[in-house]
């Protein structure tokens, strides 16, 4: 599977890294996209209550997923990957491997030097859920499609 990112999402989410990143924690997001087709025109950014963040911590809790996937379910929508930052490296934590969404097909993309992020996702390492493990994936294109950026939390998707 080819996955393609809308590029005017790429410069938000490095924002929104080094927003975080500057203050030694990590942060993140998911993207969406049509249900048909690998990629993403949303920007899904974690911010707010029921959000855990810190040098070695992005917790997502189970209402805010809740409220984000019952509102891409509502606007026909696939959440296709989860993203996030580490301080250094683009791996795959132990705690990401456990606890990461272990869906067959899903995508996990890692941000490296969170301080500092890349805008080329051809730079964060990118996996895929496959047949009961996590696998590199390829690396994502990009494409200039209309996008948007939205932010939820446990109270909602604004």
């Amino acid at each position: 599977m080819t996955f393609t990112i809308a590029t005017s999402l790429l410069p938000p989410l490095q924002e929104h890294v080094r927003g975080y990143g500057t203050q030694d924690a990590e942060a993140g997001g998911f993207l969406l996209g049509a249900t048909g087709v690998a990629s993403a025109d949303v920007l899904a950014l974690a911010e707010g209550v029921g959000i855990e963040r810190s040098r070695g911590l992005f917790r997502v809790s189970g209402t805010a997923l809740e409220r984000l996937f019952a509102w891409a379910d509502d606007h026909e929508l696939r959440v296709w990957a989860q993203v996030h930052s580490h301080p250094r490296g683009s791996f795959l934590s132990p705690t990401d491997k456990t606890y990461g969404f272990r869906v067959e097909g899903f995508l996990s993309a890692i941000i490296p030097d969170y301080p500092r992020p890349p805008l080329d996702p051809h730079t964060w390492g990118w996996w895929t859920f496959t047949a009961g493990v996590w696998r590199r994936a390829g690396t994502p294109s990009v494409a200039d499609v209309p996008a948007r950026v939205i932010v939820f939390d446990e109270t909602g998707v604004r």
